[in-house]
């Protein structure tokens, strides 16, 4: 568990000097009682990006980008080589449990919001995906490697 921490930490620490005007805050031990306080269940989000210094704990009425981590392929809400015959969304129990979390994450944050989108990224291992919401479903960009790839650090210097 603590080495999961640190490694939020280690992200947070790679990607700010990518887009300084951004705040990339480790939420993930708080949840969201005030704008979600309704909610049967906790708005805990791994990190929340903000427009920078307008808010230091979880307030999804505030964050710009949610970031979701999982640790395990097993945890990934979507298969890894979609096709003609292959649903892009996972087929697992696990990978169900996700896209209802990442989901249900958005909706908050749209329904907290008057913005038209939103977007967030899901990060599982070392590949990540990012993800355009609005109120008809979602866009979902296919999955990289953000090792070695610049598409995540291109997404948040462009978006800052």
């Amino acid at each position: 568990m603590i080495l999961r921490f640190l490694t939020v930490y280690l992200q947070i620490d790679a990607i700010q000097p990518f887009a300084p005007q951004l705040s990339f805050v480790n939420t993930s031990k708080h949840a969201d009682m005030k704008n979600c306080s309704s909610f049967t269940f906790n708005v805990k989000l791994d990190i929340c990006v903000y427009a920078n210094g307008t808010s230091h704990g979880c307030d999804i009425s505030k964050s710009e980008v949610i970031i979701e981590f999982k640790w395990s392929d097993v945890h990934d809400a979507f298969s890894k080589h979609p096709g003609v015959d292959k649903p892009i969304v996972s087929q697992t129990d696990n990978g169900f449990d996700t896209l209802g979390q990442i989901t249900s994450y958005a909706v908050a944050q749209l329904g907290a919001q008057y913005h038209t989108h939103a977007f967030s990224v899901l990060i599982v291992r070392n590949r990540a995906r990012i993800i355009r919401w609005d109120r008809e479903g979602a866009i979902i960009m296919n999955a990289f490697d953000y090792y070695h790839e610049p598409h995540l650090t291109n997404f948040f210097h462009h978006f800052a």
